[in-house]
């Protein structure tokens, strides 16, 4: 007996039905949210920036998780410059789709690199043994292409980590840290 009845809605059957709106749904979405998004700015990017200024109190190379977080941190000094440089430009829409991420790698967005060969161990389905290794070269650099996944880390390995003598990296004193960061203020998003 089947769990899906058997109703058929012009030829196709209901896992046809199914199997299409997994991929064309999201699709769709982005696509008519890339449409009007250029309609309005409505997460106020800067567009163009003119005024550089001679002297930087800090410069970040790379605006990913890591370089965009710290020139967030440094920018709460307002007496500070902070220059924050990246070789990509901005996401696209089709990247805020989880489920399109894969289409985003490889593009202009990614920096294409492989992995070494590790003949019998890895990657043997890949040509000359290699894997792709999306990094991404893009505001948001590899957070953008790895399907949205945010993971802390395991509190053990903290816990372990401050055990061995690194004072401050236990998981109760860096638990603040990932709290702050995750702090998202963006009103289009939040």
């Amino acid at each position: 007996m089947a769990l899906i009845p058997s109703v058929v809605i012009s030829g196709l059957s209901p896992y046809a039905l199914l199997a299409t709106g997994v991929w064309f749904f999201p699709f769709l979405i982005a696509s008519l949210s890339y449409y009007r998004f250029h309609q309005e700015n409505p997460e106020k990017r800067i567009e163009n920036a003119e005024k550089l200024f001679k002297h930087y109190d800090f410069i970040i190379i790379g605006a990913g998780s890591a370089g965009s977080v710290v020139a967030n941190r440094l920018s709460e000094n307002p007496k500070w410059k902070i220059l924050l440089l990246e070789a990509g430009g901005d996401e696209t829409e089709i990247s805020d789709v989880p489920a399109l991420a894969a289409y985003l790698q490889l593009g202009r967005m990614d920096w294409k690199y492989k992995t070494e060969p590790q003949p019998g161990r890895a990657c043997l389905g890949h040509t000359g043994q290699r894997c792709n290794w999306p990094r991404g070269k893009v505001l948001g650099g590899s957070s953008v292409l790895n399907y949205m996944l945010y993971v802390r880390g395991n509190k053990k390995d903290y816990d372990d980590w401050e055990a061995q003598g690194n004072p401050g990296w236990g998981y109760e004193t860096v638990l603040h840290y990932f709290k702050k960061s995750e702090d998202n203020r963006n009103p289009y998003l939040a």
